[in-house]
């Protein structure tokens, strides 16, 4: 078997030198498994070149890279590894392709499964945890329109730019940028139609889900238990501790879900997962 390949996407303000992202690369490169992270169109430092930037289910961008992957080096298992916000994108993309899909397996954690709800939930004005995370998603998002505000306003989209930067919630922002760039006719529209949910059932590869009982972002009550039930590729790992993708070790800089990844991969490239029964 030739040296299998990781492809990784990380969470909404992400890149590859996030400290999970690191910890997992550390324990693949040990399998001799090659790693590549994705990061997302004008994110981690890189510039727009065209006027169409990413959202919470463009899904287009990493199905373009996995399928070059898969021309160059056809003989490579490819894998797929995502968290957060990267986590609703690959398992939309994964649902999106079905039994064509070029990927041998999945792992997929903190993925916040009905974008709609999420973004309310983080948008509610309590003073707790996922406040704080959409403060800095929402100063994220307008740090992005701000260094490639050139090339987003070049589209012929009529923009309200003070609307934009003085967007006071990211359901705001999607409202006044994001639902636009990309030809929605609403907030909600876009959030529905990029949600990985309803992708779900339509999954034929083996994927693990992994989330945590007290993640702020994706709570309980928005993990689809009724998918997992209904369709056998799925796998449902939740954990009691671990917040959104924090899952640390007892002493820092440490953590363990880069161990899970591995063994995972690890198993289902062993037994040569590449049947795939009919639908359920």
């Amino acid at each position: 078997m030739q040296r299998p390949i990781v492809t990784v996407l990380s969470g909404v303000t992400g890149t590859s030198c996030d400290f999970y992202v690191r910890k997992c690369y550390e324990e693949l490169i040990k399998l001799q498994y090659s790693v590549v992270v994705v990061h997302s169109r004008g994110c981690g430092g890189s510039k727009l070149t065209t006027s169409l930037p990413f959202h919470c289910g463009f899904s287009n961008d990493y199905r373009e890279v996995v399928a070059d992957l898969k021309h160059r080096m056809p003989q490579c298992p490819l894998l797929g590894l995502s968290f957060s916000l990267g986590a609703n994108i690959m398992a939309k993309y994964i649902g999106e392709e079905g039994a064509d899909c070029p990927l041998v397996a999945g792992i997929i954690v903190g993925n916040p499964y009905d974008m709609y709800k999420v973004i309310n939930h983080l948008d509610s004005r309590s003073l707790s945890l996922n406040k704080i995370y959409d403060v800095a998603i929402l100063n994220f998002l307008k740090t992005a329109f701000k260094e490639n505000q050139e090339a987003i306003l070049s589209a012929p989209v009529k923009f309200n730019v003070s609307k934009i930067v003085n967007s006071s919630t990211i359901m705001e922002f999607t409202e006044e940028m994001t639902r636009k760039a990309f030809g929605y006719g609403s907030a909600k529209h876009l959030l529905d139609d990029s949600s990985s949910l309803d992708h779900l059932n339509n999954i034929r590869i083996p994927v693990l889900f992994l989330n945590s009982l007290d993640d702020p972002i994706c709570t309980p009550s928005l993990i689809p238990f009724d998918k997992f039930l209904n369709n056998p590729w799925l796998l449902l790992a939740l954990t009691q501790y671990g917040g959104h993708i924090g899952y640390m070790g007892n002493t820092w800089p440490t953590s363990w879900v880069e161990h899970p990844v591995a063994q995972f991969f690890k198993c289902m490239l062993k037994h040569k997962v590449v049947e795939r029964p009919a639908s359920p």
